[in-house]
């Protein structure tokens, strides 16, 4: 897809009033994944509800102005950048040995990555990404979201854990509604049917009595964190092998994501944007470290959000950080972003990553390309192995070493480091 088909393209400003509608529809997306992967973390380290609070606040400020930095001087795509799966389950496992070693640990994986970046050796693997390859990985940022979208599009909670039939047919029939603005709207009102659609889905749940704004009513309206800086990092060499591992994951995550985008966006040549988006995911860490919190990531999530509401302006993702960091200081603002129904971003989500199973199927076969036996089998692999991964249990990992599990607990990583090695390694092309 090239760039002309967006309503705005990569380097174009909409105006500002658009600009805040597109920014709130990112961050609207984003923000669920930031408030579980927080949650979680908070409960490792066995925090009071007090410093939970500060915990969600860094971490909203933490993903804001890296999101910022990111599309404004780092890859300079619109690609989300918040909180990594891939280090969320090292944070988990050297909880136990105290905050202090798991910043040391992100302390030392932030600064090799920031290195990879810097000295530009990620970028000189651009060969390495062929039609496959991108369309795998295409494939796998949306098929990897099953295991996640599945339990908010059946209601599953913990008075519901088997999910409710009625949560179900609410969810479908919101997915079919987005589904329809996006494709019969026109101008701008195209662009804003991700919005559109999580406000009727809201609205919708809070008129069936399913949504309480009680936090928001009761949030104070402006709290600044406490405790930014909560003490010195303490070096584990075990933590420190850990997290520089579980970066390689997130290097790999990171890179899928930026080539995500730019076969969307129908960009070639983004090798310094590579190493520039590693770099600040890199830093991203070191700041990490140094507010106790979990690293960033870009999120793969992106492509699928640029295709529905066509537009692919890397301001209106600027917009977005600074909605995010406005969250993490105006309480009201983030209690709003999280009485969203889970089933409603989950449709949202479904319709993006719908999209994106089509932009995958494009970036394999450009020009017309035919795919041959070898290719069924490279790309069938990796996207099925990816997708099982994805699909089990947490538990099942909690047994390996963190470094590890880390990499082969993540559907997307192992999905793309599998497609990798068959694409040119187990089957590469004779001749």
């Amino acid at each position: 897809m090239a760039t002309q088909d967006f309503f705005y393209g990569l380097d174009e400003r909409p105006p500002l009033w658009r600009g805040a509608i597109y920014g709130l529809q990112w961050a609207l997306v984003m923000f669920p994944s930031v408030t579980i992967v927080a949650s979680i973390a908070a409960e490792a380290l066995q925090l009071s509800s007090e410093a939970r609070v500060v915990f969600f606040q860094k971490m909203l400020l933490l993903s804001g102005s890296f999101t910022l930095l990111q599309t404004l001087v780092g890859h300079r795509y619109p690609i989300q950048e918040g909180p990594a799966t891939a280090l969320l389950l090292t944070f988990v496992v050297l909880a136990p040995q105290g905050l202090g070693v798991i910043q040391g640990g992100f302390l030392c994986g932030g600064l090799v990555l920031f290195a990879i970046g810097a000295l530009g050796w990620m970028g000189r693997l651009g060969r390495a990404f062929t039609p496959n390859v991108v369309g795998v990985i295409l494939l796998l940022i949306a098929l990897t979201l099953i295991p996640y979208l599945l339990p908010r599009l059946i209601g599953v909670s913990p008075a519901r854990p088997d999910g409710e039939g009625a949560v179900l047919a609410v969810s479908l029939v919101l997915i079919l509604f987005i589904t329809l603005l996006a494709s019969r709207l026109r101008g701008f009102l195209q662009t804003t049917a991700i919005v559109l659609g999580i406000l009727a889905g809201s609205l919708g749940f809070w008129l069936w009595g399913r949504l309480d704004l009680a936090p928001v009513r009761e949030a104070p309206w402006f709290v600044l964190p406490g405790h930014l800086w909560p003490g010195i990092p303490r070096f584990s060499p075990s933590a420190m092998l850990s997290s520089a591992l579980a970066y390689v994951a997130v290097a790999v995550n990171a890179v899928g994501s930026i080539h995500g985008v730019a076969g969307v966006l129908g960009h070639a040549e983004i090798g310094t944007r590579v190493d520039r988006g590693l770099a600040l995911t890199g830093a991203a860490g070191v700041a990490a470290s140094s507010l106790g919190v979990v690293g960033t990531v870009g999120y793969s999530t992106s492509p699928g959000v640029i295709l529905v509401t066509r537009v692919a302006s890397r301001y209106a993702l600027a917009v977005c950080g600074v909605i995010l960091m406005l969250a993490g200081l105006v309480t009201p603002l983030s209690a709003l972003l999280a009485v969203i129904p889970p089933p409603v971003v989950g449709a949202a989500l479904c319709v993006a990553m719908a999209s994106q199973v089509g932009a995958a199927i494009n970036a394999m076969t450009p020009g017309g390309r035919a795919l041959a036996g070898r290719d069924y089998l490279v790309v069938g692999l990796s996207a099925l192995l990816g997708t099982l991964v994805a699909a089990v249990p947490p538990g099942f990992f909690s047994a390996l070493p963190a470094w590890l599990g880390t990499i082969v607990g993540n559907g997307l990583v192992l999905g793309i480091l599998l497609v990798l090695l068959l694409e040119h390694v187990v089957m590469r092309p004779r001749g």
